[in-house]
């Protein structure tokens, strides 16, 4: 049995996850990880560290401190709670890349099936409040074209960005009465400042009137957040055969600010909501 999406890689063969230090001579992956049915991800180790110890509390009534699989290596973190196994991915696509291609050969030799991938993350409205929880229908790149290009053997291949939207559906119905929830576009791109029109990068040769009018025009093609990861997720997820959606919370209006400016433990709480209302589409397929 060989992976679909990769012919030299077999069942069987002993491989090392290089970037999340394991190995399948040394870990039964098959044992350990095949009842995984949600894989949820997002860009801090520290903030999927208290998502792997909420959802353990709340699957598994387990308090203690969760095994990191990836304790041998500093780049990313692995936990499991019940059926949900949980990663940082870092910043941006070339990093969310390559955990999520361990990710995908962990699964394979696991063994796993219907497994449903979602990123949990902050993100910069473009008309909506500080709070709101965006569930992505559409993600489109800085050009607002739904498409995600790569390198590969020195060309660049354009490869469509794929929405499940029966599944954006289920999660944003199964929270809608819950949270503060809008459904909408995401413009994924690859740079926080001057791909998202910031003033405040070290590099800026616009002024406020020109960031305005590209955030306006965001705003009229139905885009309502920005960040750095959906393109490469829906991408590659679909590529591969997987589901995945998108749950990002809002911590600044961009048609206002830049910057947050919301007290620390406002933000806080606003970024535990992708936490909750994870939970609650978990839950709900349990």
């Amino acid at each position: 049995m060989e992976l679909k999406t990769n012919p030299h890689i077999k069942l069987n063969a002993d491989d090392y996850l290089y970037h999340l230090d394991l190995e399948t001579s040394k870990l039964d992956f098959k044992k350990e990880f095949n009842d995984v049915k949600f894989v949820c991800i997002g860009g801090s180790p520290t903030r999927m560290l208290k998502f792997a110890k909420f959802m353990s509390k709340q699957l598994t009534g387990n308090i203690e401190e969760p095994r990191n699989y990836a304790k041998g290596t500093d780049r990313y973190c692995l936990y499991k709670a019940g059926p949900v196994l949980i990663a940082n991915h870092g910043i941006g696509t070339a990093s969310l890349s390559v955990v999520l291609n361990e990710l995908f050969k962990l699964l394979f030799y696991a063994q796993c099936s219907n497994v449903i991938f979602l990123r949990l993350g902050t993100c910069g409205g473009i008309g909506v409040e500080a709070g709101t929880v965006v569930i992505t229908d559409k993600a489109v790149n800085g050009e607002l074209e739904p498409i995600f290009s790569y390198m590969k053997l020195g060309k660049r291949i354009n490869s469509p960005t794929y929405v499940d939207s029966d599944l954006a559906n289920e999660i944003y119905n199964c929270c809608k009465d819950n949270f503060n929830v809008a459904r909408g576009t995401t413009c994924s791109v690859d740079c926080f400042y001057e791909a998202q029109g910031r003033l405040d990068g070290a590099l800026c040769d616009y002024f406020e009137n020109d960031k305005q009018d590209f955030i306006k025009r965001l705003q009229d093609k139905g885009v309502i957040n920005m960040e750095m990861e959906g393109l490469g997720l829906f991408s590659y997820c679909h590529r591969v055969g997987f589901k995945a959606a998108m749950i990002a919370v809002t911590i600044v209006n961009r048609l206002v600010e830049d910057v947050p400016t919301s007290e620390i433990d406002v933000i806080k709480e606003w970024e535990e909501r992708p936490f909750k209302v994870a939970l609650q589409f978990i839950r709900s397929k349990l």
